[in-house]
Parts: C-alpha cells; sequence; structure tokens
C-alpha cells in the first residue's frame, strides 16, 4: 500500500511471523487506514490516524493469535537518492564499513557477508536506540518510524513484549511488535551472541510515522524532538549537587589516590565475595581518560568546595601539580606533550583486555610515557593521539581561564607549553581545515589524518586566543570549524576515541559543540548558534529520551536511562561523559530561548545525580561518590558477572576519567544554580 506524507509517496507493507518466518499480509488487506488480516488461528491489524498539517502519521498495532508470533511494518522510499539510514546509537548509514575493521561491531552492508557483523539486514530490540525509530534519509530529507519499545502481553505468560526497530538496504526502515535480534545480538565488539527476541499471543503498541522534507539529514533532529515530547519521563534523584561534589572529592582523594604509587588509579572488585576496590591501572593518560580532564574540576573544587575542598586537596595529588607535569612533559622534536604525564607503573594489574604487547605497557619507549592502554587496538602507537593532546590543551587553558576570573595565578609555563601545542598543530593544518588524527613523535608531521579527534583542538585554539590576543589562533580554529562541522551535518562522526576502530560515536561531537559556543560567544554570529543546534541535534541522537526496562542489576530497579548518552556504535553502553555537553546546551536555551535544551540537559543531570545514587546498596559494592563507565539501558555489553556467574549490568569499577566527567558537571550545576531535584 501506498501513503504520501509530507512530500514522500511511501509504501508500506506488513508481515506476520510464525514458525520463525515472516509471512507478507495480502495487499488486499491493506487501504490507507491501515490493514486488517485474519486467519482461522490469528488476527492481525494496523489502523492508522493522521494527525496535524505536518504530516505525522501516528498508528496502532495489534496482534491476537493462538500462537507465539510477532508482525512487521516495512516502510520503503523507492526512487531517492543519498540514502542514509539511521537507528539512534546503532546504525548512521553502513557504520564506515570501507574503513572499520570487519568483524567489530554491525555494520550495515552486502559486503562481507561470512562476517557476523556485516548484513543488508539490521533489526534491533527499539530499546537499544536512544529514540526507539528507525529513520531513513534521503536527498530530498528524512522519513522515520517510531514504536513503543513494550508492549503488554495478555497471551500465555502475562507481563510485556519487547518490540523492535530495523534497516534493510537500499530503501527500506520499519518496527516490529515483538522483536528478533536479526542476524546476531550485538553483544560486545567482536562478541556475536545467539539472536534473542519476544514473541506474543496477544499485544499492541502505539507508533508514529514522521516525514522532514528540505532539510537533509538534519531534518531528523525535528522528528527526534517530536518523539521526544511524546515519550520523555525524567529520571528523579534525592541529594544535592553539593552533597555529591563533596562526596566525589572525598572518592577521588582517599579512595582513587593511591599514596604508595603516587597516582590516581581506576579500581575495581568482584562481589559478592571480594566488595574490596583495588587499583588496577594507574590513570597517567594526559587527557580523555585521564590528566587534565581530572585536574580542572579538582582545581575548580579548591575554590567552590571552600575548605571541605582544600582539606581533600592536601591528601592528594592536586591538580595543579598534575598540570605541570603534563606540560613538562613538552618535546620540540614532535611539538607536543608525551601522551603519558608519568611513566605507567608495571607493578599494577594491568587491564584483562590491554595485556597484548608488554614492552608498550612496561615502558621501553620514550620513557613510557608515550603508547597508553588504547595501543592494544592497533590504531595508535608510537605516535601522538589528537584527542588527547587536543583534550589536554583545552582543559589546562580551561583552568587557566577559571583562575584568571577569579584573579588567582597560575604557573606561567601552562600557557606557554599549550601555546607551543597549537602553534604545531596550526603549523600542519591542512589547506581545508584539517587536523590530524594521529602526529608523529620523532618529528613535526601528520601520519593519518582521518577521523574527528582534531576537532578537539578547535575550543583549545579559542581559549588560547582569548588568554594571547592573538586573532591568528581564532582564524586556524574557525578554518577547522567549517571543516568539521560537515561531519556533524552528515550525522557522521567517525574517529575520536582510540579504542572504536574509528567507529561513528558520540564523544568526539562534544568538542564541536564547545567550539561552536566559543566561536558564538567571540563574534556573536547566528552560524555559530545554528552549529550548535545541529551539534546538539546530533548528540540527542545518542542521549536517551525515555526510560528503559533492564533485566539485571544494577540498574533493573531504581534507576531511568532518560539523559543518558551512549558511547559509540562499537561500545553498546551509555557512558557519563554525555554530561559535557550541559553546559553548552543551557548557554544555548539561555540564548534562544527555546525550553527544549534545557529539558535535555536537565534530563543528564538528573541522570548522572540517580546513577550516583545506586552507589551502595544497589551496585552492592563501593560508596556514594564513585562511578563507573559503563551503564546497560538493554541487552547490549551486559558482560560482566558477579562471582556467582549472574549477568551485572554494568561493571564492577571504579573509572576515573567517568567520575571526573560527572564531577565538572556538578560543580558546574552548582556554578549556575541549576535547581536541585
Amino acid at each position: 500500500m501506498r501513503l504520501k506524507s509530507g512530500g514522500f509517496d511511501l509504501q508500506i507493507s506488513f508481515f506476520y511471523g510464525k514458525n520463525e518466518i515472516w509471512i507478507p499480509i495480502p495487499e488486499e488487506c491493506c487501504t490507507e487506514k491501515g490493514c486488517e488480516f485474519r486467519a482461522e488461528d490469528a488476527w492481525y491489524r494496523v489502523a492508522f490516524e493522521r494527525n496535524g498539517a505536518d504530516g505525522e502519521i501516528g498508528f496502532l498495532m495489534e496482534f491476537r493469535a493462538s500462537y507465539d508470533t510477532r508482525m512487521k511494518m516495512q516502510i520503503a522510499l523507492t526512487g531517492e537518492t543519498d540514502y542514509f539510514h539511521v537507528i539512534p546509537c546503532n546504525i548512521y548509514g553502513d557504520n564506515h564499513a570501507k574503513e572499520v575493521r570487519i568483524g567489530e561491531f554491525p555494520l550495515l552492508t552486502e559486503a562481507h557477508p561470512e562476517a557476523a557483523f556485516c548484513s543488508p539486514y539490521w533489526e534491533f530490540r527499539a530499546d537499544r536506540a536512544a529514540m526507539p525509530l528507525s529513520a531513513l534519509c534521503c536527498g530530498r530529507g528524512t522519513a522515520a518510524v517510531s514504536i513503543e519499545p513494550y508492549a503488554a502481553e495478555r497471551g500465555n505468560d502475562g507481563g510485556f513484549i519487547r518490540n523492535g526497530v530495523f534497516a534493510a538496504l537500499p530503501d527500506s526502515f520499519g518496527v516490529t511488535l515483538g522483536y528478533t535480534n536479526d542476524p546476531v545480538t550485538f553483544l560486545n565488539r567482536s562478541v556475536p551472541a545467539a539472536a534473542s527476541g519476544n514473541r506474543g499471543r496477544e499485544a499492541r503498541a502505539e507508533g508514529r510515522i514522521y516525514t522532514a522534507a528540505g532539510k537533509g539529514r538534519p531534518g531528523i533532529h525535528d522528528i527526534v524532538r517530536k518523539e521526544y515530547e511524546k515519550i520523555h519521563v525524567r529520571a528523579s534523584y534525592r541529594k544535592s549537587f553539593r552533597q555529591a561534589a563533596e562526596a566525589m572529592l572525598d572518592a577521588f582523594s582517599t579512595l582513587n589516590y593511591d599514596p604508595k604509587a603516587g597516582e590516581y588509579t581506576n579500581r575495581k572488585c568482584m562481589p559478592f565475595s571480594d566488595r574490596e576496590l583495588k587499583p588496577w591501572r594507574n590513570v597517567v593518560e594526559i587527557g580523555w581518560t585521564g590528566g587534565a580532564i581530572l585536574a580542572y574540576p579538582l582545581v575548580m573544587s579548591r575554590y567552590l568546595l571552600g575548605e571541605c575542598g582544600e582539606k581533600r586537596l592536601e591528601q592528594a595529588l592536586s591538580g595543579e601539580a598534575m598540570i605541570d607535569r603534563i606540560v613538562d612533559g613538552y618535546r620540540e622534536e614532535s611539538g607536543f606533550f608525551l601522551d603519558l604525564y608519568t611513566h605507567a607503573d608495571k607493578n599494577v594489574q594491568a587491564d584483562k583486555n590491554v595485556q597484548a604487547d608488554q614492552d608498550v605497557r612496561d615502558g621501553k619507549e620514550l620513557g613510557g610515557r608515550l603508547n597508553g592502554w588504547w595501543t592494544y587496538y592497533g590504531l595508535c602507537r608510537d605516535c601522538h593521539c589528537a584527542y588527547t593532546q587536543g583534550s589536554a590543551v583545552y582543559y589546562i587553558l580551561k583552568t587557566i581561564l577559571f583562575l584568571k576570573e577569579r584573579g588567582k595565578a597560575y604557573n606561567e609555563k601552562w600557557l606557554e607549553r599549550c601555546g607551543k601545542v597549537l602553534d604545531t598543530v596550526t603549523a600542519l593544518q591542512r589547506e581545508d581545515g584539517a587536523f590530524g588524527y594521529t602526529y608523529s613523535a620523532a618529528e613535526r608531521k601528520v601520519l593519518d589524518w582521518e577521523g574527528f579527534a582534531g576537532c578537539w583542538f578547535v575550543p583549545g585554539l579559542l581559549y588560547l586566543a582569548r588568554l594571547t590576543g592573538d586573532a591568528s589562533y581564532r582564524e586556524a580554529a574557525k578554518k577547522a570549524h567549517a571543516y568539521y562541522r560537515n561531519f556533524v551535518l552528515n550525522l557522521d562522526c567517525y574517529g575520536a576515541p582510540m579504542d572504536t576502530w574509528k567507529a561513528v560515536d558520540q564523544e568526539g561531537n562534544l568538542s564541536f559543540l564547545h567550539g561552536s559556543r566559543l566561536l558564538y560567544e567571540d563574534t556573536k554570529e547566528a552560524a555559530y548558534l545554528e552549529d550548535m543546534k545541529i551539534s546538539a541535534g546530533y548528540e540527542f541522537l545518542w542521549r536517551y529520551g525515555y526510560p528503559t526496562r533492564p533485566v539485571h542489576p544494577p540498574v533493573n530497579e531504581g534507576w531511568n536511562a532518560c539523559g543518558g548518552s551512549v558511547t559509540s556504535v562499537s561500545n553498546p553502553h551509555i557512558h557519563p561523559m554525555g554530561v559535557l555537553a550541559d553546559e553548552d546546551l543551557l548557554f544555548l536555551s539561555e540564548i534562544t530561548g527555546d525550553s527544549y535544551y534545557r529539558e535535555r540537559a536537565l534530563d543528564s543531570v538528573a541522570w548522572m545525580m540517580q546513577t550516583l545514587e545506586l552507589y551502595p546498596d544497589r551496585t552492592g559494592y563501593g560508596r556514594y561518590g564513585i562511578l563507573s563507565e559503563r551503564w546497560c539501558p538493554s541487552d547490549g555489553l551486559v558482560t560482566e558477572r558477579y562471582d556467582t556467574g549472574a549477568p551485572y549490568a554494568s561493571w564492577f569499577s571504579y573509572n576515573l576519567w567517568a567520575a571526573a566527567n560527572v564531577f565538572e558537571a556538578v560543580l558546574h550545576a552548582m556554578q549556575r544554580d541549576v535547581p536541585d531535584m
């Protein structure tokens, strides 16, 4: 059957499942009002209802059968060009099938049929998506269909069933009442699992068909906003920002910091038999997952938490001392910092997943201060990484500005050395504005241009321009910003983290969001405000807007996924890094008067605060003030196990970077007087 909506001609087909086979519902059972199919032992129905002038079509999908079944609605956009599938958190085009390492995560492609993660058809549980919808972008705009992620099931067992979303080459997308992870369940990178699913005897769910013509791929952001307004439910929490900040600083200084090693550490345990958090890796990287990302909020806490802050900071390595060590690692040969600010400690147990190259970890190259834990993944070895360098420079310069605003002194070497790094970056900047992904450690040279990580130099350059008054840094930032804008517009920000084989990811875009805000503040040009909007929209393709129903502890009770952001198509879990967008989202809301951005920011604030409150009663280890990096809202990355073998939908870990990101966000919330719950 065909439906016209928003200038699109939608070809819609319906199927029902029996004996694990999809059977087409005859065309004669379908009209513009929906479809109804009756058999001796089953009944399937879809009813459409047009809602408003914008072409939105609501629908009710239901079945009743004497056998376990499910139902599919498939929508095709035929005769269009430039197809680009989107299932939030899971599918962005083909997920860079030609560039990434085959076999690590789902790729929507007809190539490599021998690989479990390569398929022209992908179906996921709907709650694997930050918004439960599947979209198809094309040259003329975007069409999408959503479905409630759960449906009451009144058949054999009662309760509910989980629904699905799918994408199919070349031009089809849709939803299912009931679901199957098809062709496999994406459990973890390089780890496919058997296809799981839900069937039922009697179930119903509602959804909507959306169209957005004339805006290209960014039209999906309007669709996500409309769906969010219908299904949004925010998390709740009890403690104040002050309580959270003090508890986190106490944990950093008395638990995360290891006086014996003189370093901050990641820690882990193994409940139920062993609940004591023990060091498993010193955190000595200069940025991204360590170093300056903690140094900045530690310095903030000295002035925002008063006597409590000073007392705790006396017990551990200060943020100022950490920055001193980072900038002391500057190398004239390459023009960059060493990527680790001190030697990796070979006496601390290595990550069980990162044991492959002991020479790297034990420090036989450049004093053990170049190759970090990410070396195991094969993309970056014996080189400087744009992500660690850009993140470090950004946070060091942000720290200087924080201190200057309060009339406080700082080590002049911080500014001098960051300036040298950014001089290297701009000297090597490509004519089209690109920065490198990796740089030589032996000479001033770009090794790899491909990826989004270089965008992290943009906000650092803008801070440097403010601090020095040298407008040439702002011009270099503008040139780079224009280059990286295309990645964001095309929903294709790939190649920031060094542990995802250049997968499409959430976190690289944070640098573009920061840069867009700083450029708007400096120039007042409306174009940069528009950049903030498209960047926020991209973030919302990863940020959950509704509560899910996880099966396993610690998130199966008293926890809400709404506001949490997934890492990448490679790492299928929520991580805390999304909270770093909230300061910019609140700014965007204030400048535009659009409350949508404030609401999405407050979702994230609520998510991080309620997640902190899982400790220790729900997590079974630790204390209030610590945080793991992994939170599983669906069936992805549920690989952790209790010592009994029972599944655990998080990680028995205290990850410095994750806690540092939330610590920063909590302190910013205190500064901005964001209301406590």
